[in-house]
Protein backbone atom coordinates (compact mmCIF):
# COMPACT_ATOMS: atom_id res chain seq x y z
CA UNK A 1 0.00 0.00 0.00
CA UNK A 2 1.25 3.63 -1.13
CA UNK A 3 0.77 6.24 1.89
CA UNK A 4 2.32 9.26 0.36
CA UNK A 5 0.78 11.28 2.95
CA UNK A 6 2.86 9.75 6.12
CA UNK A 7 5.82 10.27 4.25
CA UNK A 8 4.89 14.33 3.28
CA UNK A 9 3.43 14.27 7.34
CA UNK A 10 7.17 13.54 8.00
CA UNK A 11 8.48 16.20 6.11
CA UNK A 12 6.44 18.61 7.60
CA UNK A 13 8.01 17.51 11.08
CA UNK A 14 11.55 17.68 9.52
CA UNK A 15 14.49 19.82 10.43
CA UNK A 16 16.28 18.58 7.47
CA UNK A 17 17.85 20.83 5.16
CA UNK A 18 16.90 20.42 1.54
CA UNK A 19 18.41 21.72 -1.73
CA UNK A 20 16.23 23.27 -4.52
CA UNK A 21 16.69 24.58 -7.89
CA UNK A 22 14.32 27.08 -8.32
CA UNK A 23 13.92 31.33 -9.64
CA UNK A 24 13.15 34.11 -6.62
CA UNK A 25 9.45 33.90 -7.15
CA UNK A 26 8.92 29.97 -6.87
CA UNK A 27 11.16 29.55 -4.02
CA UNK A 28 9.81 32.80 -2.08
CA UNK A 29 6.50 30.95 -2.40
CA UNK A 30 7.40 27.48 -1.27
CA UNK A 31 9.29 29.04 1.69
CA UNK A 32 6.01 31.49 2.53
CA UNK A 33 3.70 28.04 2.23
CA UNK A 34 6.54 25.92 4.58
CA UNK A 35 6.42 28.85 7.12
CA UNK A 36 2.20 28.49 7.04
CA UNK A 37 2.48 25.09 7.44
CA UNK A 38 4.73 25.69 10.38
CA UNK A 39 7.44 23.49 8.84
CA UNK A 40 11.07 23.59 10.96
CA UNK A 41 13.40 22.04 7.39
CA UNK A 42 15.75 24.32 5.65
CA UNK A 43 15.51 25.34 2.11
CA UNK A 44 18.41 26.33 0.52
CA UNK A 45 18.55 28.12 -3.17
CA UNK A 46 20.77 26.82 -5.57
CA UNK A 47 21.17 28.09 -9.30
CA UNK A 48 24.07 25.82 -10.33
CA UNK A 49 23.27 21.81 -10.56
CA UNK A 50 26.88 21.08 -9.48
CA UNK A 51 26.98 22.79 -6.62
CA UNK A 52 23.96 21.59 -5.29
CA UNK A 53 24.93 17.83 -6.21
CA UNK A 54 28.35 18.77 -4.94
CA UNK A 55 26.32 19.77 -1.65
CA UNK A 56 24.35 16.75 -1.57
CA UNK A 57 27.48 14.24 -1.37
CA UNK A 58 29.28 16.48 0.99
CA UNK A 59 25.94 16.23 3.51
CA UNK A 60 25.93 20.13 3.51
CA UNK A 61 22.56 19.54 2.40
CA UNK A 62 20.65 16.06 3.54
CA UNK A 63 18.22 16.16 0.20
CA UNK A 64 17.95 17.99 -3.05
CA UNK A 65 15.13 18.46 -5.46
CA UNK A 66 15.96 19.45 -9.11
CA UNK A 67 13.22 22.30 -9.24
CA UNK A 68 13.34 24.32 -12.43
CA UNK A 69 17.17 23.35 -13.23
CA UNK A 70 17.95 21.79 -16.37
CA UNK A 71 17.43 17.78 -15.94
CA UNK A 72 20.51 17.14 -18.37
CA UNK A 73 22.82 18.64 -16.51
CA UNK A 74 21.69 17.96 -13.23
CA UNK A 75 21.54 14.38 -14.29
CA UNK A 76 24.96 14.59 -15.30
CA UNK A 77 25.74 16.22 -12.46
CA UNK A 78 24.61 13.14 -10.29
CA UNK A 79 26.36 10.53 -12.65
CA UNK A 80 29.58 12.08 -11.94
CA UNK A 81 29.50 13.29 -8.39
CA UNK A 82 27.94 9.64 -7.45
CA UNK A 83 29.48 7.76 -10.01
CA UNK A 84 26.35 6.18 -11.48
CA UNK A 85 26.19 4.32 -14.83
CA UNK A 86 22.43 5.52 -14.96
CA UNK A 87 19.94 7.18 -13.23
CA UNK A 88 16.72 5.79 -12.17
CA UNK A 89 13.87 7.72 -11.18
CA UNK A 90 10.15 6.17 -10.27
CA UNK A 91 7.44 9.46 -10.02
CA UNK A 92 4.63 9.04 -7.64
CA UNK A 93 1.39 10.41 -8.79
CA UNK A 94 -2.11 10.45 -7.89
CA UNK A 95 -4.87 10.00 -10.50
CA UNK A 96 -7.44 12.41 -11.20
CA UNK A 97 -9.75 10.24 -8.76
CA UNK A 98 -7.14 10.47 -6.07
CA UNK A 99 -5.63 7.15 -6.33
CA UNK A 100 -1.53 6.71 -5.64
CA UNK A 101 0.52 5.51 -7.87
CA UNK A 102 3.96 4.94 -8.64
CA UNK A 103 5.46 5.09 -12.74
CA UNK A 104 8.68 4.19 -13.91
CA UNK A 105 10.45 4.73 -16.40
CA UNK A 106 9.83 8.56 -16.79
CA UNK A 107 12.89 9.54 -18.26
CA UNK A 108 13.15 9.69 -22.23
CA UNK A 109 16.18 7.81 -22.39
CA UNK A 110 15.98 5.22 -19.37
CA UNK A 111 14.25 1.89 -19.77
CA UNK A 112 14.71 1.63 -23.54
CA UNK A 113 15.42 -2.54 -22.74
CA UNK A 114 13.93 -5.34 -20.77
CA UNK A 115 16.90 -5.63 -18.47
CA UNK A 116 17.32 -1.44 -17.90
CA UNK A 117 13.13 -1.90 -16.96
CA UNK A 118 14.10 -5.22 -14.85
CA UNK A 119 16.36 -2.65 -12.61
CA UNK A 120 14.29 -0.21 -12.60
CA UNK A 121 11.76 -2.16 -10.76
CA UNK A 122 14.17 -4.34 -8.43
CA UNK A 123 15.86 -0.35 -7.42
CA UNK A 124 11.69 1.07 -6.97
CA UNK A 125 10.76 -2.10 -4.71
CA UNK A 126 14.16 -1.88 -3.02
CA UNK A 127 14.12 1.67 -2.12
CA UNK A 128 10.25 2.07 -0.75
CA UNK A 129 10.67 -1.26 1.32
CA UNK A 130 12.49 1.40 3.50
CA UNK A 131 8.53 3.29 4.07
CA UNK A 132 7.08 -0.48 4.16
CA UNK A 133 5.65 -0.01 1.04
CA UNK A 134 4.78 -3.84 -0.53
CA UNK A 135 3.71 -3.19 -4.00
CA UNK A 136 1.90 -4.94 -6.69
CA UNK A 137 3.13 -4.35 -10.42
CA UNK A 138 1.58 -3.61 -13.44
CA UNK A 139 3.92 -3.87 -16.65
CA UNK A 140 2.34 -2.30 -19.78
CA UNK A 141 2.70 -3.05 -23.43
CA UNK A 142 2.13 -1.05 -26.98
CA UNK A 143 -1.19 -3.19 -27.40
CA UNK A 144 -3.88 -5.59 -26.11
CA UNK A 145 -2.56 -9.61 -27.19
CA UNK A 146 -4.82 -9.81 -29.71
CA UNK A 147 -2.85 -6.64 -31.53
CA UNK A 148 0.23 -9.16 -31.35
CA UNK A 149 0.04 -9.65 -35.57
CA UNK A 150 -0.61 -5.85 -36.14
CA UNK A 151 3.53 -4.56 -36.20
CA UNK A 152 6.29 -6.16 -35.10
CA UNK A 153 6.85 -3.33 -32.62
CA UNK A 154 3.54 -4.12 -30.81
CA UNK A 155 4.34 -7.74 -31.09
CA UNK A 156 7.57 -6.87 -29.15
CA UNK A 157 6.31 -4.86 -26.90
CA UNK A 158 4.16 -7.78 -25.68
CA UNK A 159 6.89 -10.59 -25.60
CA UNK A 160 9.11 -8.63 -23.24
CA UNK A 161 6.20 -7.36 -21.04
CA UNK A 162 5.29 -10.93 -20.62
CA UNK A 163 9.50 -11.76 -20.17
CA UNK A 164 9.29 -8.83 -17.95
CA UNK A 165 6.97 -10.45 -15.74
CA UNK A 166 7.71 -13.78 -15.57
CA UNK A 167 11.01 -12.49 -14.51
CA UNK A 168 9.36 -10.73 -11.20
CA UNK A 169 7.49 -13.77 -10.68
CA UNK A 170 10.54 -15.65 -10.24
CA UNK A 171 11.69 -13.88 -7.59
CA UNK A 172 8.21 -14.49 -6.18
CA UNK A 173 7.12 -10.37 -6.94
CA UNK A 174 3.57 -9.91 -7.73
CA UNK A 175 3.30 -9.06 -11.14
CA UNK A 176 0.59 -9.13 -13.87
CA UNK A 177 1.01 -7.97 -17.26
CA UNK A 178 -1.67 -5.43 -18.63
CA UNK A 179 -0.79 -4.52 -21.87
CA UNK A 180 -2.00 -1.08 -22.89
CA UNK A 181 -4.83 -1.19 -21.12
CA UNK A 182 -3.04 1.73 -18.36
CA UNK A 183 -6.63 2.49 -16.66
CA UNK A 184 -6.58 -1.03 -15.55
CA UNK A 185 -2.91 -0.62 -14.37
CA UNK A 186 -3.34 2.65 -12.17
CA UNK A 187 -6.90 1.04 -10.87
CA UNK A 188 -5.31 -2.36 -9.74
CA UNK A 189 -1.62 -2.08 -8.87
CA UNK A 190 0.89 0.11 -7.41
CA UNK A 191 3.98 0.39 -9.45
CA UNK A 192 3.45 0.65 -13.07
CA UNK A 193 5.89 0.05 -15.50
CA UNK A 194 5.79 1.70 -19.28
CA UNK A 195 7.24 0.13 -21.80
CA UNK A 196 10.08 3.00 -22.19
CA UNK A 197 11.16 5.90 -21.05
CA UNK A 198 9.13 8.80 -23.77
CA UNK A 199 5.71 6.28 -23.12
CA UNK A 200 5.96 7.06 -19.39
CA UNK A 201 6.90 10.85 -19.70
CA UNK A 202 3.70 10.81 -21.90
CA UNK A 203 1.73 9.24 -19.07
CA UNK A 204 3.17 11.43 -16.98
CA UNK A 205 2.01 14.44 -18.61
CA UNK A 206 -0.87 13.41 -19.54
CA UNK A 207 -2.32 12.51 -15.96
CA UNK A 208 -0.47 15.41 -14.44
CA UNK A 209 -0.94 18.42 -16.41
CA UNK A 210 -4.08 17.47 -18.70
CA UNK A 211 -5.88 14.66 -16.93
CA UNK A 212 -5.82 16.71 -13.07
CA UNK A 213 -3.78 14.00 -11.45
CA UNK A 214 -1.26 15.40 -8.73
CA UNK A 215 2.70 14.63 -8.85
CA UNK A 216 4.75 14.42 -5.77
CA UNK A 217 8.40 14.31 -7.49
CA UNK A 218 10.31 11.43 -8.56
CA UNK A 219 12.88 10.20 -6.42
CA UNK A 220 16.32 8.76 -7.84
CA UNK A 221 16.04 5.26 -6.59
CA UNK A 222 19.50 3.68 -6.88
CA UNK A 223 21.27 6.27 -4.86
CA UNK A 224 21.56 6.37 -1.02
CA UNK A 225 21.57 10.03 -0.72
CA UNK A 226 17.59 11.76 -1.38
CA UNK A 227 17.58 13.40 -4.69
CA UNK A 228 13.93 14.10 -6.29
CA UNK A 229 13.65 15.12 -9.54
CA UNK A 230 10.74 17.25 -10.77
CA UNK A 231 8.63 18.81 -13.82
CA UNK A 232 10.03 22.38 -14.82
CA UNK A 233 6.62 22.85 -15.49
CA UNK A 234 5.48 22.84 -12.05
CA UNK A 235 4.21 25.50 -10.57
CA UNK A 236 4.22 24.54 -7.22
CA UNK A 237 7.04 22.73 -5.21
CA UNK A 238 5.78 22.20 -1.78
CA UNK A 239 5.15 18.46 -2.59
CA UNK A 240 8.88 17.56 -3.85
CA UNK A 241 10.45 19.72 -0.84
CA UNK A 242 8.11 18.09 1.66
CA UNK A 243 8.42 14.18 -0.08
CA UNK A 244 12.16 14.70 0.14
CA UNK A 245 12.79 15.90 3.57
CA UNK A 246 10.06 12.33 4.49
CA UNK A 247 12.06 10.28 2.76
CA UNK A 248 15.26 11.66 4.54
CA UNK A 249 13.36 10.92 7.47
CA UNK A 250 12.78 7.33 6.15
CA UNK A 251 16.08 6.55 5.57
CA UNK A 252 17.03 8.24 8.98
CA UNK A 253 14.95 4.74 10.32
CA UNK A 254 12.81 4.53 13.51
CA UNK A 255 15.99 6.13 16.01
CA UNK A 256 16.35 9.41 14.17
CA UNK A 257 12.91 10.29 12.90
CA UNK A 258 11.62 13.30 13.86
Amino acid sequence: MIDVRRILDLGRRSSARVGVGLPTALLADARRKLAEQHCELKVESYDDPHLMVLALRNGIIDAAVRGTMSSAKTLGELKTEFDLKEVMRTAILEDSRGKPFLLTPVGIDEGTDLESRLRLVLSTLSYFSAAGWKLEVAVLSKGRAEDRGRSAEVAESLEDGEKLVQRLRKDCLRAEHRTILLEDAVAKADLVVAPDGVSGNLIFRAIHFVGGGRAYGAPVVNMKKVFVDTSRAKSDFMDPILLAAGLVSIKAGPRKRV
